[in-house]
């Protein structure tokens, strides 16, 4: 199977809801991959306003933006699945532009990697990392939903100026 394009799988929303079940974001959050609204439509049942924005449309959000190249933030705190081959990228720009909290659902395996390491976490280590104990069934957006998940994933949190020590949890 091949991987969509620019990397568009929505998340189920008993992953978002897990989140929140034990992470705060206050009253608006901005989801800059937002899709078709998946996290988005979970926060907004949880009581939260959202700032939806997305580089594709797939009929939901402001469509056309590109949040590397984002200059100022639209709200203090990010809940996302970005894409995941720009993911380290997508926390380095929340890091610039001041957002003080900011979730982002990614593989497990988001923890390896040695120019990861030089480049994020040696000087950006997450807060948190909430491991999910049962692996989500992510599918990609075009396609038909059947099976299981085979992939363990994370939520992975950073709080700004909260770089000195990572705690792990599970959900």
């Amino acid at each position: 199977m091949s991987r969509q394009k620019d990397d568009w799988y929505p998340t189920p929303a008993y992953a978002t809801e897990a989140l929140l079940e034990v992470e705060g974001f206050g009253s608006l959050v901005w989801e800059p991959a937002c899709g078709d609204g998946a996290i988005s439509k979970v926060l907004e049942k949880w009581g939260m306003q959202t700032k939806n924005c997305d580089l594709n449309d797939y009929g939901f959000g402001t469509t056309g933006v590109d949040f590397l190249l984002e200059t100022e933030r639209l709200a203090s705190s990010i809940v996302t699945n970005p894409p995941y081959k720009l993911a380290t990228d997508f926390i380095h720009q929340a890091i610039n532009l001041g957002v003080e909290k900011h979730a982002w659902l990614l593989r497990l395996s988001f923890l390896e990697g040695i120019a990861r390491h030089k480049r994020l976490y040696q000087l950006f280590p997450p807060a948190r990392v909430w491991v999910f104990s049962k692996r989500l069934t992510i599918w990609r957006g075009d396609e038909e939903k059947n099976g299981s998940g085979t992939t363990a994933y994370a939520w992975f949190i950073w709080e700004r100026g909260k770089y000195d020590e990572t705690t792990i949890g599970w959900l």
